[in-house]
This record gives C-alpha cells, sequence and structure tokens, in this order.
C-alpha cells in the first residue's frame, strides 16, 4: 500500500494524540449507540465537538453518558459542559489533564489553501484526509466552510487545520463525492470561551436544555426580522402572483411535468432553506419552506376541476421531521381571507415543542378559489418558531399572493 506524503505522515504523527474518538453510552446496555471525533484544546481536557455528536446527552441524559478513547488507550469518562445548537458544536472535558492539544486559527486562510480533516470514520481509527479550503457557502442560511476532502460518518466533531496544525474549521457533514462541510472556527472559539467562563451549573442537564431552548428561540428571532424587513418578491405562476426568493438563503425550483394524457397540468414552484438544525436523531427544526401549485385544465369541466384542486388543497403538506415525544399534534385555524384581488380559502396551523416552551412549528395552506379552469394552491412551513413570530411571518406571505388579470 502507497505511504502517505512525508509531510502528511510527519504532522499525522505530530498531532495524532490531540484527536480522540467520542462513544455515547446507552446506560441500560452499557454499549454504544453512536460514535463521533472530539479534538483537545486545553491542557485541562477541553475538547470541541458536534452538538450531533452529543446531542443524546442533552435531549435523554437519564438514558446516555459519554466517554472518549485516545490513541488505543481505555475509555475514559467525559462530560459535556456547553454546546450551540446553531453552529452544532458541543465542548466536553476530561477530569484530567492532556499533554498535547490544538491551538484554533485566528482568522481564516485564503481560498484554496490546503486542508487536513483528522476524525475516526467508521471506527476504524483515527484517520487523516487531504482536502482544501474553498471558503464560506454562499447564500446559506447557516455558517458553513466548504471543504473539497472526504469527511465520512464518524469524522464528525473532527478536526480540519492547515498543515502548521491550526485549526480552521470543526467537519460537520458531508454531500459525498468530495464535498464536505465545515463549521468555521470562529463559533468554536466563541463556544470554547464560554465554556471556559461558565459556572459549574451551567452544564447541569437541565441547564443545558433549558440554553439549547434560548439559542433556538433567539435564532428564530433573527430569522424573522431578516424576512420581515426584506420585501417579498413576486413570481407569476399564470395569471396569478405569488411569493419568490425571499432571502439569499432559500433554493427555489420550478417544473412543469408534460403528460400529453393528462386532462390537467400542475405547473410547482418551491422555495426551502435546504438546512436546518439538528435537536436529535428524530427532531429537525429551524427551516422555511414554500410550495406554489397553478392548477389547469382546458378538458375538466368546472364541476370535475374543482374536485381535482380540493383534492390538492386536502393533501398534507411536507412537514419538518419530529416525532410524538417532540412535538403535540397540529391545532389548525381556518378562514376565507382576501389579499391582492383574491379570495383565498385558508388553513393555520400549529403544534408545540414539549422540551421547547415558546415553540412551535407551522403550516399555512391557502388556495384561491377556482376560476376558470384555474387556481393556485400553496403552502408554507416554518420549524421552530414562536407563535406571534409565524402569525406575522404567514400574514405577510399571504399578501404575497395576488392576481394580475
Amino acid at each position: 500500500m502507497a505511504s502517505l506524503p512525508p509531510a502528511t505522515h510527519e504532522l499525522f504523527e505530530r498531532i495524532k494524540r490531540r484527536v480522540a474518538q467520542v462513544r455515547i453510552i446507552e446506560s441500560r446496555s452499557g454499549t454504544k449507540s453512536s460514535i463521533g471525533s472530539a479534538f483537545f484544546v486545553s491542557a485541562d481536557g477541553h475538547a470541541l465537538t458536534n452538538y450531533h455528536v452529543v446531542s443524546d446527552l442533552v435531549m435523554h441524559p437519564e438514558d446516555y453518558t459519554a466517554e472518549i478513547v485516545r490513541d488505543g488507550q481505555d475509555p475514559v469518562a467525559v462530560k459535556l459542559l456547553d454546546v450551540d445548537v446553531v453552529h452544532d458544536l458541543a465542548v466536553i472535558r476530561l477530569a484530567q489533564p492532556v499533554p498535547d492539544f490544538f491551538q484554533l486559527l485566528d482568522k481564516p486562510p485564503p481560498q484554496g489553501t490546503r486542508l487536513f480533516a483528522m476524525g475516526n470514520p467508521r471506527d476504524l481509527g483515527i484517520t487523516i484526509v487531504e482536502g482544501t479550503y474553498n471558503g464560506l457557502v454562499h447564500d446559506a442560511l447557516y455558517d458553513r466552510v466548504h471543504f473539497t476532502g472526504a469527511i465520512n460518518p464518524g469524522m464528525s466533531g473532527g478536526p480540519s487545520l492547515t498543515g502548521e496544525g491550526r485549526v480552521v474549521g470543526v467537519n460537520v457533514a458531508t454531500m459525498g463525492n468530495q464535498v464536505g462541510f465545515l463549521v468555521p472556527v470562529e463559533h468554536a472559539q466563541a463556544l470554547l470561551t464560554r465554556a471556559l467562563a461558565a459556572k459549574p451549573e451551567d452544564s447541569e442537564p437541565s441547564a443545558l436544555l433549558a440554553s439549547v431552548g434560548t439559542q433556538l428561540r433567539e435564532h428564530q428571532q433573527r430569522i424573522t426580522e431578516r424576512l420581515l424587513a426584506t420585501p417579498l418578491p413576486q413570481q407569476s405562476l399564470g395569471p396569478y402572483r405569488v411569493p419568490g426568493r425571499w432571502l439569499p438563503f432559500l433554493k427555489c425550483w420550478g417544473d412543469t411535468p408534460h403528460d400529453p394524457e393528462a386532462q390537467y397540468t400542475v405547473t410547482s414552484y418551491q422555495c426551502s432553506s435546504e438546512d436546518d438544525l439538528y435537536l436529535s436523531s428524530d427532531h429537525r427544526t429551524g427551516a422555511v419552506s414554500y410550495n406554489h401549485q397553478y392548477l389547469s385544465s382546458t378538458k375538466l369541466g368546472a364541476l370535475r376541476f374543482s374536485a381535482v384542486f380540493s383534492a390538492y388543497f386536502s393533501a398534507d403538506p411536507a412537514v419538518v421531521e419530529a416525532t410524538r415525544e417532540d412535538v403535540t399534534n397540529f391545532r389548525c385555524n381556518s378562514e376565507f381571507v382576501s389579499t391582492g384581488g383574491l379570495t383565498l380559502r385558508a388553513a393555520l396551523c400549529l403544534r408545540a415543542y414539549k422540551k421547547f416552551p415558546g415553540l412551535y412549528d407551522l403550516v399555512l395552506r391557502a388556495a384561491t378559489l377556482p376560476s376558470n379552469n384555474q387556481g393556485v394552491d400553496t403552502s408554507f412551513t416554518l420549524a421552530g418558531f414562536s407563535p406571534e413570530n409565524a402569525r406575522k411571518l404567514a400574514r405577510h406571505y399571504l399578501e404575497g399572493l395576488s392576481w394580475t388579470k
């Protein structure tokens, strides 16, 4: 097997003891339920990892513990000190000093800089992967660095660093085919600074859960303010105008399937943040999305078209992943709304987060009354917003619907 280039081999030998495997242990069985990576950032045993690696310690502290394995040594228990759920980061700590640790880079490197990602992919041992720093992902809701290199499952929470051994980001996700993502180092530095200054009671499970709730509420407020401060652009769909690409972090797509035998056509236009926040393996939040469908027909009579159009309105919209342990059932209110020369049949539905008071998922469904065998159906989904902000955004969204003829 070909050896690593000497520079990479020397770097690996010099720093491999600064990287460790994180194991999440299920208490009843005493066995590991998931793994990730971490890296030491202080002589006192502080280490950085991803929130999603240790999320079970926040969401189910009674059922899970964590341990760390360093360079073939026996597992050692670690304590979770602090988390940043928005940027998917966490600080953990060994109850003993460590002889070697990383320094964090104080500013991002130039695009094209050669980087090295480290971690423990698929429980195969500490690995080093070469790649390239490609700067922040443009038009993303959450800050991510584009890393051209292979970040594989199990490497989450490991460091990506320069050839000098200074960390520029934390491994967080991959799309495969050498497309990886890092959390920028400035967010890791901010969390570490906060964790070092925290009081012991701040790391208690109830305090960490409350901190996650506070972070989520502050984050949804920032998104709400950005959306409400931005004029809602409109997109044409037949004779209708519908909300278009509201902010750059939303990615929008349109399509009209072509079926010569179909008795009606459906033109769709949808926008989504494409990013969300990880709370647990069963619960995601922090997403914004909407979908419009313009239905028209020259073959169906008014009654048959109305039945088809009503079926589209009655279909369940896509919602962000959650379980009954995480959220209540949706509670809905329906009414007729007038806007932009249109009369809309609208249903606004909210479901509450059980562990994070004051946060809700919203689904807004609205449809025009069919006119001349055509109509528009729309859905608007928010995950993890206050009910006040969700209703404000829903009203603003409906104001983006209008009739152009």
